[in-house]
C-alpha cells in the first residue's frame, strides 16, 4: 500500500488532493474582502476584525504539525474525511453565530482542520509516488492551488456584493461538503494505520536542534519575515482600499486576484532563475523589489496618491514573497541532518504564525490611521536586509569550518 511508484497519478486524484491543499485561500483569500462588513456588523475594531484572519492563520500552522502525525498513525483517508466534515460543520456553524468570541472559536477550526486537510493531501502523493512523478505530482496541486486562489477573492467579492459576510461561510460550507463527498469516492487510502509513528516527544526534540542552528534559525526568520508582508496585506489592504479609497468588496477582490497571478508568476520565474543564478543573489534582487514596493506604499498613502499607484506598490511588495519563501525555505532545509517533515513543519507554523501576529497590529489605531501598518512594513525591511547580511556571514563560516 504503501510503496512508492512511478505511475502516473489519476487527474480524478490530482483534482481531489490540489482542492484539498486550497483550504489556506479558501479560508484566507476568499473571506478577507469581508473584514470591514464584519467589523461593521459586529460592532468591534479594526484590530479585532482582523483577528478573525489571525486566528485562521494560527489554525493553518497548528493542524499542519498535528494532523501530519495523526494521519501517519491512523491513516490518511480516515483523518482526512474527520476533519473535512469538522470544517463544513464550523462553516456552517458560522453563519448563524452572533458572537465575536464564537465566531474567533470556529475561525481557528476552519484553520486546524484546513491546515490539516492541505499537509494530508500534500503526503498521499508522497505515500505513493517518487521521483519525476511525485514532482509533476506536486506541481499539479500547485496549479489547481494557484487557480483557487486567483478564483477565491473574486468569489468573495462578488457575494459581498449582493450579501453580506454571512454568504462567504454560507460558500465554504457548499465548498467544503463538495470536497467531503469528493474525497469519499475518489481519495485513496494511501497510509495503513500505526500508531507507533505518533511521537510529539520525538518531534519537539528535533524542533531543539533545528532552533540551534543559525543555518536553519536565519532562512527560517527569512521565510517567515517576507511571508508577514503578505499577511500585513491582507489584514491591512480591505480597510485601506474600502474605507480609505472607497472601492467595493469586489473590486478589492479584483486587486488580491491581480497580487494571486502576480506570485504565481513570480514562483515560476524564480524556479527558472534559480538553475542560473545563485539563491542568495536572487533573495537580494527581491529584496529590492519589496523595499520599492514598501517606499512607494509609505509615499502613496502619505501623500494620498491616485488608487493605481497603491496598486502597483501592493503588487511589488506582495509578488517577491512566493521567490523569497522557497528560496529560504530550500536553504534552511540543506542545514538539517535528519527527516524533512519536523523541519518542514517548523518552517510552516513559524511562518503562519508570526503572520497571525503581525495581522491585527496593523489595525491597532483604527481602520482611517495606515501608521501601524507602515512602521510594520519598515521594520520588517529592515529585518531583512540585516538577515540577508547575517546568512552571508554564515554562509562564509560554513564554507571556513568545511
Amino acid at each position: 500500500m504503501n510503496k512508492a511508484t512511478t505511475r502516473q497519478i489519476p487527474l480524478i486524484i490530482i483534482i481531489v488532493l490540489g482542492i484539498m491543499t486550497t483550504f489556506g485561500p479558501l479560508t484566507i483569500d476568499m473571506y478577507v474582502p469581508s473584514l470591514p462588513s464584519i467589523q461593521s456588523d459586529f460592532k468591534i475594531t479594526t484590530s479585532q476584525a482582523q483577528l478573525t484572519s489571525s486566528f485562521a492563520m494560527i489554525g493553518l500552522a497548528i493542524g499542519q504539525f498535528i494532523f501530519g502525525p495523526l494521519s501517519d498513525a491512523f491513516g490518511r483517508k480516515k483523518v482526512a474525511l474527520i476533519i473535512i466534515a469538522i470544517y463544513t460543520l464550523a462553516s456552517g456553524i458560522a453563519i448563524f453565530t452572533t458572537s465575536i468570541s464564537w465566531l474567533l472559536v470556529l475561525r481557528l477550526i476552519q484553520g486546524l482542520t484546513g491546515g490539516g486537510a492541505i499537509v494530508i493531501a500534500k503526503a498521499s502523493v508522497g505515500d505513493k509516488h517518487k521521483g519525476q512523478t511525485l514532482a509533476k505530482g506536486l506541481a499539479s496541486l500547485l496549479v489547481v492551488n494557484g487557480i483557487i486562489t486567483i478564483i477565491a477573492p473574486l468569489i468573495g467579492g462578488y457575494a459581498l456584493s449582493i450579501a453580506n459576510w454571512k454568504a462567504i461561510f454560507l460558500i465554504l460550507t457548499i465548498v467544503s461538503f463538495i470536497i467531503l463527498l469528493f474525497a469519499i469516492l475518489f481519495m485513496e487510502e494511501t497510509k495503513q494505520s500505526d500508531i507507533t509513528k505518533l511521537n510529539f516527544g520525538a518531534i519537539f526534540k528535533d524542533f531543539g536542534y533545528l532552533l540551534r542552528r543559525p543555518s536553519f534559525v536565519i532562512p527560517m526568520l527569512l521565510q517567515g519575515l517576507t511571508y508577514v508582508m503578505l499577511f500585513s496585506f491582507s489584514s491591512a489592504a480591505p480597510f485601506i482600499t474600502q474605507k480609505i479609497y472607497e472601492l467595493t468588496p469586489q473590486q478589492f477582490s479584483i486587486l488580491v486576484s491581480i497580487n494571486g497571478i502576480g506570485l504565481i508568476i513570480t514562483s515560476q520565474l524564480t524556479a527558472k532563475l534559480v538553475e542560473y543564478v545563485d539563491r542568495r543573489i536572487l533573495l537580494i534582487i527581491l529584496t529590492m523589489i519589496q523595499i520599492s514596493g514598501v517606499i512607494l506604499i509609505i509615499v502613496a498613502l502619505t501623500m494620498h496618491l491616485p488608487i493605481w499607484v497603491l496598486i502597483v506598490a501592493f503588487f511589488l511588495n506582495v509578488c517577491p514573497v512566493t521567490g523569497f519563501g522557497p528560496l529560504s525555505f530550500a536553504l534552511a532545509m540543506e542545514s538539517r541532518t535528519g527527516g524533512s517533515g519536523n523541519a518542514s513543519s517548523l518552517l510552516g507554523l513559524f511562518q503562519f504564525i508570526l503572520g497571525a501576529v503581525m495581522s491585527p497590529l496593523v489595525g491597532l489605531k483604527g481602520e482611517f490611521n495606515t501608521t501601524p501598518y507602515a512602521i510594520i512594513l519598515v521594520v520588517t525591511t529592515l529585518l531583512i536586509i540585516i538577515l540577508i547580511f547575517a546568512l552571508k556571514y554564515t554562509n562564509k563560516n560554513t564554507k571556513t569550518n568545511a
